[in-house]
């Protein structure tokens, strides 16, 4: 046998969502674990679908386009999916749909209701003595102004179906909600074209506070569950809290309350296949469950943890909606060093150039500038914001004993290159 794609010639696995910045390791993933074809999916030609043995052309946020895409392949060539397997979070409900139409693993609808809708997932977070923050629904800014009386402030709001902090914002008191309602509101419908979003499905929640956040990345396989890693997060303050950074391990890699509450989220919102991404709030021995992603954790978390203790969560990610195991592995707990992603902020003003780095310190592994001379560099008030991303690797056990410092050492450097990289006529600057 001179090539493995001959190993399933009638059936292929389907990735959804892996030719995107920092998924692009699930598409190495997939071609080494999976005995035969893997496709890809994309509304039109592009380079990083290269990569993949074809590509259906559909919408992968659309359940509909993409499940027609997927009958007219079969009616092409013959060939049906082994399994549908969702790698960032707008693509899950599709890989439920197109799962279901050919009686394929995946997770249930309901799974999919809880963990999309952050109102549902609070609600059943509280049935299952989850601790999380106490909220209220609102579509209007007359119903925030309603609800926030229901609360206690500070408040925190967001939009219910999305994630990547688009529209979260921090409300001090009830004079700000007007202001913040817009912002909330504004953020969401610049994206609700992309995504099919609603208006009005927003939530106000009561302000948690905590010295850090992390993610625990849980891998789910019917009921079984296990921890595959804890994640620290490097986040801005108050009001729009924007994930600037990821590192593995976590100062509470080692914490048992942690690592329990990330397992017991995820049987809470009955996700049984894949691996989930559970964000928790900390305050020493208090933590709140932020909400959960049925999906593997992104912005590089998952390199990371490749890069960290030596193996592959997306190999464990397919082998679940493949049902390829008997049980769940062993999984590795000794770092071989620590990792750290950092994403690059321009000042708030126009990019007149982008300059090269000639020469990077041995822990830099890479830098991708995603902005260009002519951009806009806007506030950070979301992912939609960035400008770049680092990734950061030091080996050794030794190395990974003070995840704080680390963070901090990476922190320096990062800005350091930001300043370097990006040229910015700032606002008020005529030159």
């Amino acid at each position: 046998m001179f090539n493995q794609r001959n190993a399933n010639s009638d059936r292929y696995l389907l990735v959804l969502g892996a030719d995107i910045l920092l998924r692009e390791r699930a598409i190495v993933s997939a071609l080494r674990s999976y005995p035969g074809q893997v496709l890809g999916m994309a509304p039109s030609p592009d380079g990083q679908n290269r990569f993949f043995d074809d590509v259906l052309r559909a919408d992968y946020y659309n359940a509909e386009d993409a499940l027609a895409a997927v009958r007219r392949y079969e009616l092409e060539t013959g060939l049906r999916p082994e399994a549908v397997v969702p790698i960032i979070e707008m693509t899950v409900h599709v890989s439920v749909a197109i799962s279901q139409y050919y009686g394929l693993s995946s997770l249930s609808e309901e799974a999919v209701g809880l963990s999309r809708d952050k109102h549902t997932m609070k609600a059943a977070f509280e049935q299952a003595g989850v601790p999380t923050a106490r909220h209220r629904t609102f579509s209007t800014l007359a119903d925030l102004q309603e609800v926030s009386e229901e609360l206690t402030f500070p408040l925190v709001l967001k939009p219910r179906d999305f994630a990547g902090n688009t529209g979260t914002i921090k409300v001090d008191s009830s004079e700000d909600l007007p202001a913040a309602y817009d912002h909330c509101r504004d953020e969401l419908l610049a994206i609700a074209p992309l995504y099919d979003f609603s208006d009005g499905r927003f939530q106000a929640e009561e302000f948690v506070r905590s010295t850090h956040e992390i993610s625990v990345e849980v891998l789910n396989y019917g009921d079984q569950r296990a921890v595959l890693a804890v994640t620290d997060k490097a986040k801005l303050p108050a009001p729009h809290f924007t994930e600037i950074g990821q590192l593995v391990p976590s100062r509470e890699s080692d914490n048992d309350a942690v690592r329990d509450l990330g397992v017991k989220a995820c049987e809470a919102l009955g996700i049984t296949r894949g691996i989930a991404h559970v964000e928790i709030l900390v305050n020493g021995s208090e933590l709140s469950v932020v909400e959960v992603a049925a999906r593997p954790g992104g912005d590089g978390i998952m390199d990371l943890i490749d890069r960290v203790y030596g193996f592959s969560p997306y190999d464990l990610h397919y082998a679940s909606y493949l049902n390829t195991m008997d049980e769940l592995p062993k999984i590795p707990r000794e770092p071989r060093g620590i990792g750290a992603i950092r994403f690059l902020k321009a000042p708030v003003g126009t990019i007149t150039a982008v300059n090269e780095v000639e020469q990077f310190t041995d822990e830099e592994l890479a830098l991708y500038v995603t902005a260009k001379a002519g951009d806009r560099s806007h506030p950070a008030s979301s992912y939609l914001t960035r400008d770049g991303v680092m990734e950061f690797f030091r080996p050794g056990a030794k190395a990974a004993a003070d995840p704080v410092a680390f963070q901090k050492a990476v922190a320096e450097l990062a800005a350091f290159r930001t300043k370097a990289v990006f040229t910015v006529a700032e606002e008020g600057d005529t030159r």
